[in-house]
């Protein structure tokens, strides 16, 4: 991917390092899952061109329908809308208006898609996770997947709710 292409906005495939997005999710292990996961490039920052992401976390599906997992932190984890998706929002205890992201299909624009979505949640504790433009580089985009601005600025008015309110602690 080169750098012209990177930008605020964009969905990418990475696998989350930092401690406190795998404690708050419900892991099991309590320790990040060497496992890719879709991101959300939510800002950058010019100044040491650092872009910010919110991982994404899937429910727990259980025989009484799609819920939030265990021990996942209700406050740092929005729950997701998947505009064009047919995807089932899950439950928030806050009922928060969902972040909404836009399923397309690249191959049949306009017309229900099959799709490996699943209901799920975006990290809105804080910042997320920062990592360095070559680091973004390297990412895989998730092209069926996108968010608008005005959905942005609400994520990032979540980040600073928590921040002041509920602040994550953990690294």
């Amino acid at each position: 991917m080169a750098t012209s292409l990177i930008r605020v906005g964009q969905v990418v495939l990475h696998i989350p390092k930092r401690s406190i997005l795998a404690s708050s999710s419900g892991s099991w292990m309590e320790k990040p899952a060497d496992k890719f996961r879709p991101c959300v490039i939510v800002s950058h920052n010019a100044e040491n061109d650092t872009f910010a992401l919110a991982p994404l976390c899937g429910a727990e599906h259980t025989t009484a329908g799609w819920k939030r997992r265990d021990k996942m932190v209700p406050e740092w984890w929005h729950p997701v809308e998947f505009a064009n998706g047919n995807i089932e929002i899950p439950p928030d205890s806050f009922q928060r208006k969902p972040i909404i992201l836009t399923h397309h299909d690249p191959l049949v624009t306009g017309l229900p898609t099959k799709s490996n979505l699943k209901p799920c949640y975006i990290w809105a504790g804080d910042a997320g996770e920062y990592l360095s433009i070559d680091a973004v580089k390297g990412l895989r985009q998730v092209d069926h997947l996108s968010i608008d601005q005005e959905q942005l600025k609400r994520l990032v008015e979540e980040w600073d709710h928590w921040n002041a309110n509920h602040r994550p602690t953990l690294p």
